[in-house]
């Protein structure tokens, strides 16, 4: 009998044993650690809400709105103007101590905190104590079974080093700038790490009732050393008359 016949039950052994190995590897390889995202963050630089910071501009330029809303936007700004200049400025979110709501609580007007594990990213909102829950690794549901809510329903996965998250069913009075949205908006981010303590995230607006085009922008981040505090809303101080402007009671 050869050598070679010898050795080829041996040779066989081996290789089986061989891919058994590498099959188990694979099964029990540890998943690739995840960026570095949690942490308070604040918006940069520092003058990005331009001239006036209560009325902050919009990252991505003019919204393509429809008609009629672009018309009804353009009023609306018309308005608050005049009752700016009148010294009676028209009820905001802040003075109805309402949440932001998305996408301007990650416009991060006041800082944010970010907080994930393999099941969750949670961002904390410092006004108003808001809470979004991101919950990854799972299906969003058809929008007609999901209830409005201020932060939206938000999915999200890994896709390398970048968070995908997908939100949907964002409360129709919840507006962005002042800008309006239909009940089938779709916001869509891509939030990646660019440098260790630089947050980057895409933005990408869907409303194809209300925008001639997916309307998208940037939001830049650093990491903070900043804690966030407790921010309990009290308007007992701010009286709205029946056409929305607000005045103090000093009384």
């Amino acid at each position: 009998m050869s050598t070679t016949r010898h050795l080829a039950p041996l040779a066989f052994f081996l290789g089986a044993l061989c891919m058994a190995l590498t099959a188990t590897s694979s099964a029990t390889e540890i998943p690739a650690k995840k960026p570095n995202i949690s942490g308070t963050w604040e918006r940069t630089p520092d003058d990005w809400f331009g001239e006036d910071p209560d009325d902050p501009v919009l990252p991505g330029g003019p919204m393509p709105l429809r008609e009629p809303y672009a018309s009804q936007y353009a009023e609306l700004k018309k308005k608050q103007a005049e009752a700016n200049a009148a010294g009676t400025p028209l009820a905001t979110t802040s003075a109805k101590c309402l949440p932001e709501g998305m996408p301007t609580l990650m416009a991060a007007l006041f800082p944010i905190q970010i907080i994930y594990d393999d099941k969750n990213v949670i961002v904390l909102g410092e006004y108003l104590q808001q809470v979004r829950r991101i919950i990854l690794n799972e299906p969003l549901p058809p929008l007609e079974e999901l209830d409005p809510v201020y932060q939206g329903h938000s999915r999200g996965r890994w896709e390398g080093d970048t968070l995908v998250v997908e939100t949907r069913a964002v409360r129709t009075d919840v507006t962005f700038y002042d800008v309006p949205h239909s009940e089938g908006v779709k916001i869509t981010e891509r939030i990646r790490l660019t440098a260790p303590d630089h947050l980057q995230n895409r933005v990408k607006i869907e409303d194809p009732k209300m925008l001639t085009k997916p309307y998208e922008f940037t939001f830049e981040y650093k990491r903070s050393d900043y804690r966030i505090e407790e921010y309990v809303c009290e308007n007992n101080q701010v009286v709205i008359d029946s056409e929305g402007k607000a005045t103090l009671n000093t009384d």
